[in-house]
């Protein structure tokens, strides 16, 4: 069976991209428009814990490398999106802002590691179909990320990194497993 499905065609279209072609720019108007569809993804009993930081900013990105590896698709992306858990996600305080409350501790960092999943794949996704590349990255050093941005290590939890731009080097499919592999029916 085959579909005509553009939500399939973007999903078989996404693949990710090591290096950019350092000149793109992304508008924040643009940006912004993206990241509120990918917000649009379902969390765990609505509550929202994530929070996004776009990384714009060359130098600084350029002093990410150190906590990255040194990897290419921060300094040749467009921007970077650093996806946090926000652990006083109480009363709509406003994001990388002075909390108002003491961190919750009764949400283990499971629910929202499958929360940051499921908004940086829409998010990927939304990218393509607004004609960008991108890359997740979760080997990077969380504390070193903390310690540069300056965030509150305290309400902060830094999960997951997406590049975003244009390819400068075409991202090629991964090899996946077989479906049966994968799947079973009872």
């Amino acid at each position: 069976m085959t579909t005509k499905n553009p939500v399939e065609a973007i999903m078989n279209a996404r693949h990710s991209v090591r290096q950019y072609d350092g000149q793109t720019e992304i508008t924040r108007e643009e940006m912004s428009a993206m990241l509120q569809t990918a917000f649009l993804a379902p969390t765990a009993l609505n509550q929202q814990p994530i929070r996004a930081l776009v990384i714009t900013d060359q130098q600084l990105r350029q002093r990410l490398c150190t906590a990255t590896g040194n990897t290419s698709q921060l300094t040749t992306a467009s921007a970077v999106v650093l996806f946090v858990a926000d652990r006083t996600n109480r009363h709509q305080v406003p994001a990388f802002q002075a909390g108002q409350e003491v961190p919750r501790e009764d949400s283990p960092l499971t629910i929202e590691s499958l929360d940051v999943g499921l908004i940086a794949m829409q998010f990927m996704l939304v990218a393509k179909a607004h004609g960008y590349d991108t890359n997740p990255m979760t080997g990077f050093d969380a504390a070193g990320f903390t310690t540069i941005l300056g965030l509150d290590a305290q309400r902060y939890q830094p999960l997951l990194l997406v590049s975003i731009g244009k390819a400068a080097v075409a991202g090629k499919m991964a090899e996946h497993q077989p479906l049966e592999t994968l799947v079973a029916y009872r």
